[in-house]
């Protein structure tokens, strides 16, 4: 932490482009960010006298009078002491960017930090530096709302761990369900265009120019893709201002507050995006959850199961490649409801659903058709190997007695229809495999349950009241 905090105060100090305040001063969110990240860090003492001892040697190094880095530092630690007051108590959606008022309070968060630094460290710089009161402690304060705003939403979007343990999908929400394409880069590369014509046409409202498309690319990439398109575009922009003729010094302190606000508030837009997309996002998973998905046992539904089975069927057709389908019933099942009763009966479905699981790989689909009756369908699987595996879910039902409310240990058992082929013909379907399976699974019943039957031409369909329960 110290280290980050150093580095960070050493990119601060040589972004002074004119007079004594940085064109961008990192460090104070570095701060902030780390510790709203690691909550027990701030409860640590000591760690509160690394960071200034952090702030101090930076100032050192670099030829500053150790009064003068006491005194400006000291308005740096209250800041980041305010900010994490305010911020640190919010409820971990809201501080995480993960609801539709995170914005909002990252913006008076910030608001609170800034004046935290501004307060203090403008004194001290008004002290150390001869800079009218009033003005050291404006422009701390709106140059500290600019450094807060752009950096502390990249600490608080990105996901848990190390930056090498992130997957792409918690970086990038979006991309879900949905592989890379070159349409990709479209919004960032409408980003760049956007930012070209800002050089090459100019004038006042150019700040605006790129707006539709971050705006664009926060519905596309998600909120931490966002903060740091952000941080970096406007860094970009204070970097070009600064080695301008623009001088970040008191003498140009409105200019200096329109510009830090301007941007600073601009950069709010796309992330409130951003956060509204993401749970919108959020809530489309939760419904597609709920209509796709048994509310009992979590599996498939008898619709979502039939629509993606058939996809999955016509790309094992295309690709020629092995199919096996189980078709699942638990040995009477009636009885056990009628005997123990339909709660009880439910704890044996998702016992089952649980054990079923076990076997499963990834791309294996597993749904419900209704009642105790389950599918499985195992692409890339032949015959022998999914009659393998429903023979070891046999053996592992029965050596797992269900524990039921009133503490009985109940022994259930399933029969299992077998229907697979190492190059499924083009004008089969899911229903006609469903059929054939369902046969075989009557098969099984009908010759002492408990057993997996592969389906053949000879077996001819059962009746429903020559089927066994």
């Amino acid at each position: 932490m110290s280290a980050c905090v150093f580095l960070a105060c050493l990119i601060g100090i040589y972004s002074r482009p004119i007079g004594y305040l940085s064109a961008f001063w990192p460090a104070n969110a570095v701060l902030l960010g780390l510790l709203l990240r690691h909550p027990r860090w701030a409860a640590s003492a000591g760690i509160w006298l690394c960071a200034m001892l952090a702030f101090v040697a930076a100032d050192l190094a670099t030829g500053a009078p150790w009064q003068k880095a006491l005194g400006i530092n000291a308005g740096n630690l209250a800041g980041v002491f305010a900010g994490w007051l305010y911020l640190s108590r919010l409820p971990e959606a809201v501080l995480y960017l993960r609801h539709q008022r995170s914005v909002l309070h990252l913006v008076a968060g910030s608001a609170v930090a800034a004046l935290g630094c501004g307060l203090v460290g403008g004194y001290a710089g008004s002290h150390f530096l001869g800079i009218p009161l009033l003005q050291s402690v404006a422009m701390w304060t709106f140059s500290e709302f600019f450094n807060f705003i752009l950096l502390i939403p990249v600490f608080l979007a990105a996901p848990k761990g190390w930056v090498g343990q992130w997957r792409l999908q918690e970086v990038m929400p979006a991309l879900r369900g949905r592989p890379l394409s070159p349409s990709f880069a479209l919004p960032l590369a409408a980003l760049v265009a956007s930012e070209a014509l800002t050089l090459v046409i100019g004038g006042p409202g150019a700040l605006g120019f790129v707006m539709p498309a971050l705006v664009w690319c926060a519905m596309a990439y998600g909120v931490l893709p966002t903060a740091v398109i952000n941080l970096l575009l406007y860094g970009w922009k204070t970097a070009s201002v600064a080695l301008g003729t623009f001088s970040f010094t008191h003498t140009h302190l409105p200019d200096v507050i329109s510009l830090r606000v301007g941007m600073a508030l601009l950069s709010v837009a796309p992330l409130a995006v951003a956060c509204a997309y993401a749970l919108r996002l959020q809530a489309l998973e939760k419904l597609d959850h709920a209509v796709n998905h048994d509310f009992l046992t979590g599996v498939l539904t008898r619709r979502a199961l039939l629509e993606r089975g058939t996809k999955l069927l016509e790309r094992m057709q295309g690709a020629r490649a092995p199919l096996s389908l189980l078709m699942l019933d638990l040995d009477h099942f009636k009885r056990i409801n009628d005997r123990h009763g339909h709660a009880q009966g439910d704890v044996v479905l998702r016992q089952l659903v649980h054990q079923v699981r076990q076997f499963l790989r990834p791309d294996d689909i597993l749904g419900r058709l209704g009642g105790e009756e389950f599918a499985v369908l195992l692409p890339r699987t032949s015959c022998e190997q999914a009659r393998s595996i429903g023979e070891r879910l046999c053996r592992q039902l029965g050596a797992h007695p269900v524990a039921l409310g009133d503490g009985t240990q109940l022994t259930v058992t399933c029969s299992i229809g077998l229907h697979g082929s190492d190059r499924p013909q083009p004008d089969e379907t899911l229903s006609h495999w469903l059929s054939c399976a369902d046969r075989a699974l009557y098969q099984a019943k009908a010759s002492g349950r408990n057993q997996v039957q592969s389906y053949s031409d000879d077996l001819a369909p059962m009746s429903t009241m020559e089927a066994p329960e």
